[in-house]
C-alpha cells in the first residue's frame, strides 16, 4: 500500500505534442488556434484533482520581428477564452508581478511564415502558409509541459503590428526576444530557458506598459517602463523604445531625446541599429507628414553625435521591401543610405572619413510581406553598423 501511495503521488509525465492531434494541413487561423490551444492546455494530469493552477499568458509574438501583431493578439485571446471555458483547473490571470509571485503556469508562443504546410522551415519571402506554436511552462518547476504546432493559411493572418510596435522607431537583435524564442523552441519535459525565467519580472512590467500605452494612458506607461528599466533584465529594446515614445507623447522632449540616445547606444552596442525612416515613393526625401518625420532630424543628429564620440567607423545600409525590380531596389536603397550618411556628416564632419553607405535592396527582409505599408516598414529600414576603422 505504501508503494502504491508513493507511485500515485508522483507527478505524471507531461503530455506529448501528439496527445491532442493537430493536423499538418494549413487551416484558417481561428480553427488552427483552437486546435493549438486544445493541445497546449491538455495538462490536466499535471494538476492534482480538486486544485487549480494560475495561468498567465506572456504576449505571443511574430518570430522574425519580435512584435505583437493583430494575429498574435487574436491567438492569445482565443487561447484565453478556451482556458476560461473548458479548463476549470486553470485560473487565468493577467500577466503581472502579482501573478508571477504565485509561480504560475505560463503560456507563450509565436507565428512565422514557412515554406509549406507541415514544414518547420521558416521563410523570409511572401508565403501562403504560416506556422504557429505555443509552449506551456511551469514557473514553479522551470519545466516545459507542452509544445504543439499548427499551420495556418496566410490569407487568414493579419500581420499588422499592434500600436506600440507600429510606433516603435528602432529595431535590433535583442536578448529578451532571443530568450523568449529559445523557450518557445523547448521540448516537453525539458527546462525553460534560464535567461527567459530571469527576465520574467521585466517581461510582466513591459507587458503592462504596452497595454497602458495602447489605451492612451501615457503617464502609467512611462511609470511601467521606468519600473522595467530598473529590473536586472530591463535593458531591452522594448523598454527603451517605450521610454522614448511615452516621454514624447507627454511632451517631455528633453527626456525623449535622452531616451532615444539610450536606444542608439544600445543598438550600437549590439552592432546593429535599424531605424524606421519613411521616404517618399521612389525618392530619397522623407515623407512630408510631420506626424511621421518631424523627429527624424533629432534622430540623425543624435546618431551622428554618439557615433562621432566612439573610436569607430560606421556603415549605413539601406534596405527595400520585396516589391519592385531588384535593380531598382538596389539603386534606391543605396541612394537613401547615401542621403542619410550625408546628413550624419553634416551633423558630425569627422564621420566623412569614418563612414560609408551601401544598399542591400530587398535581399535582407525581416517581414517579407511586400505590402509597402506599416506591416513591412522594417523591410524599408536604414541600418547603422559600427565597424573597425581600416588603416
Amino acid at each position: 500500500m505504501l508503494l502504491l501511495a508513493a507511485c500515485a503521488a508522483q507527478t505524471p509525465s507531461p503530455p506529448s505534442a501528439a496527445a491532442v492531434a493537430v493536423p499538418k494541413e494549413a487551416l484558417p487561423l481561428d480553427e488552427a488556434v483552437m486546435r493549438l490551444a486544445e493541445a497546449t492546455l491538455a495538462v490536466e494530469k499535471n494538476i492534482p484533482p480538486g486544485t487549480r493552477r494560475t495561468l498567465v499568458i506572456d504576449p505571443l509574438i511574430d518570430r522574425a520581428s519580435g512584435a505583437e501583431t493583430t494575429a498574435t493578439r487574436a491567438m492569445a485571446s482565443r487561447i484565453a477564452a478556451l482556458a476560461r471555458d473548458k479548463h476549470p483547473e486553470l485560473e487565468l490571470k493577467p500577466f503581472t508581478l502579482a501573478a508571477l509571485d504565485e509561480k504560475p503556469l505560463i503560456l507563450l508562443g509565436a507565428i512565422t511564415a514557412v515554406t509549406e504546410a507541415g514544414s518547420l522551415t521558416n521563410s523570409t519571402e511572401a508565403s501562403n502558409t504560416y506556422r504557429i506554436w505555443a509552449v506551456l511552462g511551469d514557473v514553479q518547476t522551470g519545466m516545459i509541459l507542452s509544445h504543439p504546432t499548427a499551420w495556418v493559411r496566410a490569407e487568414t493572418v493579419d500581420a499588422t503590428p499592434t500600436a506600440f510596435f507600429r510606433d516603435s522607431v528602432t529595431w535590433t537583435d535583442d536578448e529578451a526576444k532571443a530568450a523568449y524564442l529559445r523557450t518557445c523552441a523547448g521540448a516537453p519535459g525539458t527546462p525553460m530557458d534560464p535567461a527567459y525565467l530571469r527576465g520574467l519580472r521585466a517581461q510582466a512590467v513591459v507587458a503592462e506598459g504596452i497595454q497602458a500605452y495602447e489605451r492612451g494612458d501615457m503617464a502609467s506607461a512611462l511609470a511601467f517602463y521606468r519600473q522595467a528599466d530598473g529590473e536586472p533584465s530591463g535593458q531591452q529594446l522594448r523598454v527603451l523604445n517605450g521610454l522614448y515614445l511615452a516621454n514624447l507623447e507627454l511632451g517631455q522632449r528633453d527626456a525623449a531625446r535622452d531616451a532615444f540616445g539610450r536606444v542608439v547606444d544600445y543598438g550600437l552596442g549590439k552592432n546593429r541599429l535599424g531605424l524606421k525612416l519613411l521616404f517618399r515613393p521612389g525618392g530619397t526625401a522623407f515623407v512630408r507628414d510631420p506626424g511621421v518625420s518631424a523627429a527624424y532630424p533629432m534622430w540623425l543628429e543624435e546618431i551622428a553625435s554618439r557615433v562621432a564620440q566612439r573610436e569607430t567607423c560606421l556603415r549605413v545600409t539601406g534596405h527595400a521591401s520585396m516589391t519592385g525590380a531588384s535593380i531598382t531596389n538596389d539603386r534606391l536603397s543605396l541612394a537613401r543610405a547615401q542621403a542619410v550618411r550625408a546628413t550624419l556628416v553634416r551633423h558630425a564632419p569627422p564621420l566623412r572619413d569614418r563612414s560609408d553607405a551601401v544598399g542591400r535592396g530587398s535581399r535582407e527582409p525581416i517581414v517579407g510581406l511586400g505590402t509597402d505599408d506599416m506591416r513591412d516598414a522594417l523591410d524599408r529600414r536604414v541600418e547603422f553598423t559600427p565597424r573597425r576603422c581600416q588603416a
